[in-house]
């Protein structure tokens, strides 16, 4: 399209925003009337229609989480156990240099799994019965470890590293983290782990720890107890 022909264009649809004088309100209610338009619901024929387009939806989502999302996630994986789930599609994984272990029974929604490049082969492992929940970002620069049993809520956090160096200089420069500053992360066993959590490096909770959610894990976590808060504290010491 001339450049001149889409500034008219332009300039004309701004005018209709505007409503400038009579014909333009014209237009802009028309426009309204048009968008805000539906047609009228024949419950006997809208809502067996309503029920196939989600029988559609579910036969398609089987049939490519069955045959695409599932065999080529395995292919990426070091290991993989039976029966994995994956809801909403492949997660993204970034560096082709991380090594994945995942056990039986595993579902992750989407969600975002990456590795620095601080060490060769950084591992990230994951036990049986485990969930991990959509919009959650893993940071693996030496090694995660996530239990068995454990549920992982929506859009949490886990890192092993500061994912930059603390040094300003060496930011500008893009270098990564000193190896000296990376510190595993250990999840034990049946932990619940509320939404929006974030769980530096270093820490390790104990089996059947609960953290509340919003919550910013700085230290270790002894097992059946409850922490929560910004940095987290013990709320409950034996559950």
């Amino acid at each position: 399209m001339n450049p001149m022909n889409l500034m008219n264009l332009n300039t004309f649809i701004l005018k209709i925003k505007r409503k400038e004088n009579r014909f333009y309100s014209f237009l802009y209610k028309l426009a309204k009337a048009f968008y805000s338009f539906n047609i009228p619901t024949i419950k006997a024929i809208h809502l067996p229609l309503y029920y196939l387009d989600s029988f559609i939806k579910v036969i398609f989502r089987k049939f490519f989480h069955t045959f695409w999302s599932i065999p080529l996630f395995k292919a990426r994986c070091q290991k993989v156990g039976k029966n994995l789930q994956l809801p909403n599609g492949i997660p993204f994984i970034i560096g082709s240099h991380l090594k994945i272990y995942l056990g039986d029974n595993v579902a992750i929604q989407m969600s975002t799994i990456g590795a620095s490049k601080v060490f060769d082969e950084p591992v990230f492992r994951v036990g049986n019965n485990t969930s991990i929940n959509y919009g959650t970002s893993i940071s693996v620069a030496k090694k995660i470890i996530i239990g068995d049993n454990c549920m992982i809520s929506n859009s949490c956090m886990i890192m092993d590293s500061d994912d930059h160096p603390v040094d300003p200089e060496k930011r500008l420069l893009g270098l990564p983290v000193d190896p000296t500053d990376v510190k595993p992360v250990k999840i034990g066993n049946n932990v619940w782990i509320g939404a929006y959590t974030v769980i530096l490096k270093g820490v390790c909770i104990g089996d059947n720890a609960i953290i509340g959610t919003h919550s910013v894990v700085t230290r270790d976590v002894p097992e059946n107890s409850i922490y929560a808060g910004v940095p987290a504290k013990l709320i409950v010491d034996d559950i």
